[in-house]
């Protein structure tokens, strides 16, 4: 993460900032924060009500616990086309590039997407307290990506994958300035 200046999203005005888990603390001005699990929301839920942005989550449980607004879980692969419904792909990314879609996104760049166990894991840190994903899921949800990369494109939305070194490969990569200006 930190070989990433994030700052340049202020500079692009016309886009909307999704962060998923604790990447809110790096860009604390995001206009949302999605995390999926209750887990996380146990965790870090305290911390994330200084958040001023929307809340998001699929777990109905922390929705109500922490007045989060909620997508329904359904079960699938890929993109879930259903309204205020994603599928899981077994992590949080996947679930807020769904939600997304939902909100209406024609463009989409990822930032943090990594995909691999090298460097400690997430680009923001572990998350202290909690299991991390070991390499055996991350395979799991690269192929889940996959499967979700050729749904966007029939829909017509373009991602890009600005995550410097990620392996996440089925999305077109840029660096993260290329990537906002097309």
């Amino acid at each position: 993460m930190g070989r990433v200046d994030v700052s340049v999203l202020r500079r692009f005005k016309s886009w909307h900032v999704m962060v998923v888990n604790c990447t809110f603390r790096v860009v604390p001005w995001a206009d949302v924060l999605y995390a999926g699990d209750l887990q996380w929301w146990t965790r870090y839920g305290a911390e994330a009500a200084a958040f001023e942005g929307e809340k998001w989550t699929r777990d109905e449980t922390a929705a109500v616990r922490y007045g989060l607004r909620r997508v329904v879980r359904r079960d699938g692969r890929g993109l879930c086309r259903e309204h205020a419904a994603v599928h899981t792909g077994g992590n949080s990314g996947f679930q807020a590039v769904n939600l997304a879609y939902h909100f209406g996104a024609r463009r989409i760049v990822l930032l943090g997407f990594d995909m691999h166990r090298r460097d400690g894991g997430h680009w923001h840190g572990e998350h202290e307290g909690m299991l991390s994903a070991p390499a055996t899921h991350i395979e799991v949800w690269k192929r889940e990506f996959a499967v979700m990369a050729a749904d966007l494109r029939e829909e017509g939305i373009r991602v890009v994958n600005a995550t410097e070194g990620s392996d996440l490969r089925c999305f077109p990569q840029a660096s993260l300035v290329e990537a906002l200006k097309c």
